[in-house]
C-alpha cells in the first residue's frame, strides 16, 4: 500500500506540475478564470484516469482506465471550483514568476493539488481492489471436495452409497 501511495504522490505531481507550469509560464495564465481552470483541472484529470491505478495500456484495462478518464476529468473540475471557493489564503510565488494572489485561484497550486489528489484516489482504489481479489482468487483455490463427493471407482463403493441413501430415506419417512 506504500508503493501505491508514493507511486500515486509521484504520478499526481508530475502531471500536475507539467500542467500547472505549462499554463503559468507557457501560456501566462497565472490566475485563468473559473471555467478555464475547471477545464484544465478537467484535462489534468482526464490524464491522471489514464495512467493511475490500472494504466491504459495494462491488458485488458482499457475500458476501465477510459471510466477513470472521464471520472477524473468531472472530478477535477468538480475539485477545481472547490479549491477556488475554499482554499483563500494569499500567496506569493512571484520569486518563481508563478504569480501572486489567493492559493485557489493559482494555476501553479491548484493543477498539482488536483491531480495529486486523484492520483492518490486512483491508486489506493486499485490497491484495495486487487487485494480483495487476491483473497477471492486465494480463497476460490482451496478444493472443496465433500466426504460424500468422493470419486467412486468400484462397484462396492456404489454399495456402500446406495446402502447409504437408502438408510437416509428410511429416517426422512420416520
Amino acid at each position: 500500500m506504500l508503493r501505491r501511495l508514493l507511486l500515486g504522490l509521484c504520478e499526481g505531481l508530475v502531471v500536475g506540475l507539467a500542467f500547472g507550469l505549462g499554463v503559468a509560464r507557457g501560456l501566462g495564465l497565472v490566475t485563468p478564470g473559473a471555467i478555464l481552470a475547471a477545464a484544465l483541472s478537467g484535462c489534468a484529470g482526464f490524464v491522471i484516469g489514464l495512467i493511475a491505478g490500472r494504466p491504459v495500456w495494462a491488458r485488458d484495462a482499457k475500458t476501465e482506465a477510459l471510466l477513470k478518464a472521464v471520472a477524473g476529468a468531472v472530478g477535477g473540475a468538480a475539485l477545481s471550483f472547490a479549491l477556488r471557493r475554499w482554499l483563500s489564503f494569499g500567496v506569493d510565488l512571484s520569486s518563481l514568476s508563478l504569480g501572486t494572489g489567493p492559493a485557489g485561484q493559482l494555476s501553479a497550486l491548484t493543477l498539482p493539488a488536483v491531480a495529486t489528489g486523484l492520483a492518490l484516489f486512483f491508486e489506493l482504489d486499485d490497491d484495495s481492489a486487487r487485494s480483495s481479489s487476491k483473497l477471492r482468487a486465494k480463497a476460490d483455490s482451496r478444493p472443496r471436495v465433500a466426504a460424500h463427493e468422493a470419486p467412486l471407482d468400484d462397484a462396492e463403493d456404489n454399495d456402500v452409497l446406495a446402502d447409504e441413501v437408502d438408510r437416509e430415506l428410511e429416517r426422512e419417512k420416520r
